[in-house]
Parts: C-alpha cells; structure tokens; sequence
C-alpha cells in the first residue's frame, strides 16, 4: 500500500513515520519529500538554503518537487495494493509561509501517485511552537495562533483530497504513538483490501476536569484503556493532544506576575508570551471539539468511562454526536441513568469488567 502522511512543520511527523517504520521492520520504507527535495538540488549543483526555498519562484518550486515524485513513481506500482512492501510518503499539504498559504502538492502528480490512505499526523501546538523555535527556517515566524490555524488548514485540505480520491483519512496525534498508526495501516485498512474484519476502533470518552481533579480515576482510567487494547480494539483517546493546560499556566502565570510560559519539547524549552496564548484562546478552545469529533468521526463505535456523577458536558456531547452519527456507544456509568443517557446509548454497564468482558465476548479483535 502507499500511505501518504501529511502533517504541518514542527509536528514530528517525520519522526513519527519513523518509528512506525522502525516497528514494521523491512516493511515499510519511508520518502520525504522535504528532504529529498534538498538532496535533489545539491545533485544538480544547487545550494538552497532551509530557511529560503519556500521563498522560491513557485515555477522552480513546482519543478523540484515535480523532479522528486517522478523518481517516486517509477517504483510506486511495487507497492500498490497488496504488495509485500509498503510506502509512506511524508508531506505536507500546505505551508503557511508568510501570511499566506503555499501549496505542497500537485494535483497531477497525486492523482498519478493514488495513495491507498491518507493519514494527518497533528501535536500539541506549543510542542511544535518549541520545535519551530529551535528550526532556522521557522524561528519567530509563527505564533501560536498561526500554528493552530496552519494545522486545522492542513487536515483540511488532506481531507479534501482523500474525499477527492475516495480514500480514507486518518487524523494520529503524535503521542498515540506509532503502533496505533501501524494498527490502522496493517489491521484496519490493509484487512479490508483483503476482504476481512478489520480490528474494531473506538473513541474513548471521559470526564477529564474530574480525572485531573482525582488522579487514582485518571489511572483507572488508563488501565481501562490498556484492557481495552489487549482485546484488540484500536483506542482514540482526546488526551492525545491537550494543549488547554496552556491556558491555566498563562492565568497563573499572570497571577505571579510573569510575562512568559515556559514549555518543553524533544529536550528543548521556550518560553511563551502570555499574550500570545490568550491570543489563540479562542482557537484552542473551538478545536477541542471539532478534533474530538473527528477522532469519533475516524472510529467504529465509541467508549465511555464515566465513574462519576459529575455533570460532563464534553461527554455527553460525544454521545450525542457519536449516536447520531451512526456509531454505537458503550457506557461505564455505575448510577443511575437518566432516560436521556439511555436514549443515546447502545448499552450501559454498571461495572467497568462487565464492559470488558462484553468485548472479549463480541468484538472480533481483527
């Protein structure tokens, strides 16, 4: 199969598609556009520096980017389909490069290249806001609400192109980790060419203000997930990608009377403006809830792990947007249920082994 993985600068995408690289061993092999793209220039002679090249003419652009997906599709047919190899092809869709947008693609050349999947890899925004400080090509160009709306333009248009295509898109937070990416590739998407069940995924489904106010539940919580995992069931889980913790540190920040907030990635620190978070509040905010709807969007059924009889609005939204949206919903909910939670669920269980035991008994685990 060829998967292409698309995901902004700063994300870890390459890093990622390594590791689950790594993890199929021989299987996989793995091209960057990116990178290729510079070791194309040096061997015709021509030195472009990092922090210039989307500076040049789109013409020049166009065609270096054209000379490396025409080296790529003189072996791609070795991989289509059920081929004993696969191909990740790591991309971006789009780059936000000074105001304004830059493509990534071309249409002819995709259309010739027909990936069998398309997957968006995404990060916590202040994560990839330290990675980009520490590039030459990125350092001070991106704020936080540019790397938020650069990363929601990226799923975007990868969706539309996979709608384009008839293919399916994935949209994995880095930290799902890569055998969540190998699953979806090797037990989902590749058992459905070859005419069989694929491994069920679910989006799980949580009251997180409650977890993080008691962190036993929040470890209960886990060990769920990873009972739910051993089954075989392919977990999404929203806490993959929480970067709403910025805005807390920003109020006490503030409170103490600090400009900045420091926060770490891949060994590296930088320190944020508070301004600049307060900046893209709103965007944070309004992208929980349309990344959590993708997440169940992307999964068979969702799973609901609700020890408490705290009000949840996140969680009640998902099962009404999961029901509604032709998933099935499994509850954990040890009270006692209202009609209007029995109305949008397929099934309520009032102990968390009862639940799990009801897969280990009907989900095939693919």
């Amino acid at each position: 199969m060829i998967i292409l993985v698309t995901g902004i600068s700063g994300s870890g995408r390459l890093d990622y598609v390594n590791e689950v690289a790594k993890l199929a061993g021989e299987r996989i092999k793995v091209y960057d556009i990116g990178s290729m793209m510079f070791e194309k220039s040096k061997f015709l002679g021509i030195k472009i520096k990092e922090d210039k090249i989307l500076d040049l003419d789109h013409f020049a652009l166009n065609y270096l980017r054209a000379a490396i997906f025409e080296e790529i599709l003189k072996e791609a047919d070795a991989y289509r389909g059920l081929s004993e190899k696969d191909l990740i092809i790591s991309s971006h869709a789009c780059f936000r490069w000074k105001r304004h947008l830059v493509p990534g693609f071309n249409f002819y050349y995709l259309n010739r290249l027909n990936p069998d999947i398309y997957i968006t890899v995404v990060d916590n925004i202040h994560s990839i806001k330290v990675r980009l400080e520490m590039n030459p090509q990125w350092k001070g160009k991106l704020s936080l609400k540019d790397i938020i709306t650069w990363r929601d333009e990226e799923i975007f248009i990868t969706s539309m192109l996979a709608q384009y295509q008839n293919k399916p898109h994935y949209v994995l937070a880095k930290n799902m980790g890569a055998k969540t990416f190998f699953d979806i590739v090797y037990r989902v998407e590749r058992r459905k060419k070859e005419g069989k069940e694929p491994a069920p995924k679910a989006y799980i489904s949580y009251p997180i203000t409650f977890m993080r106010q008691d962190e036993k539940w929040f470890e209960r919580k886990e060990k769920f997930k990873e009972k739910l995992e051993e089954i075989g069931i392919i977990i999404f889980d929203p806490m993959a990608v929480e970067e709403l913790d910025l805005l807390s540190m920003a109020a006490k920040a503030s409170q103490n009377g600090e400009p900045s907030v420091e926060v770490d990635a891949n060994g590296h620190s930088y320190n944020i403006p508070i301004e600049e978070i307060y900046e893209a509040k709103e965007d944070m905010i309004e992208q929980v809830v349309v990344r959590d709807y993708q997440l169940i969007d992307q999964a068979d059924m969702i799973i609901v792990y609700y020890p408490t009889h705290m009000l949840s609005p996140g969680v009640l939204s998902e099962i009404n947007y999961a029901y509604t949206h032709n998933k099935e919903v499994y509850a954990f909910f040890p009270y006692e249920v209202s009609p209007f939670f029995e109305y949008y669920t397929t099934r309520i269980f009032k102990d968390a082994d009862e639940i799990i035991n009801f897969f280990k008994e009907n989900i095939s685990p693919g």
